[in-house]
């Protein structure tokens, strides 16, 4: 699953970047829940709007706007990266 952020104890400035291994197996599952649930209700509002480019804009504009304010600038740059290059990685994978 990567890095997660800490969420509990984040306060701007004082982000906590904690490996996986710091977390319970409760807390990744319910990490886990959140991420796909939020994916899930971002699909199907892309469905049935029409319209994924202006939906993924929306999401990650909220998202990114959030992280800057719970984390600051350093981390939600970090997130941002992690998750480019997950996808990049992803996409590497479906095509061999």
């Amino acid at each position: 699953m990567g890095e997660v952020i800490y969420l509990p104890n984040a306060r701007r400035g004082t982000t906590r970047l904690v490996d996986d291994s710091e977390l319970t197996s409760a807390e990744i599952a319910r990490l886990e829940a959140i991420r796909d649930n939020v994916e899930a209700l971002l699909n199907m509002v892309a469905g049935i709007r029409r319209d994924p480019e202006a939906v993924a804009y929306a999401a990650a504009r909220f998202g990114l706007m959030r992280m800057h304010f719970l984390h600051g600038r350093a981390a939600t740059l970090a997130f941002a990266n992690r998750c480019i290059e997950t996808a990049e990685m992803a996409e590497d994978l479906s095509k061999g």
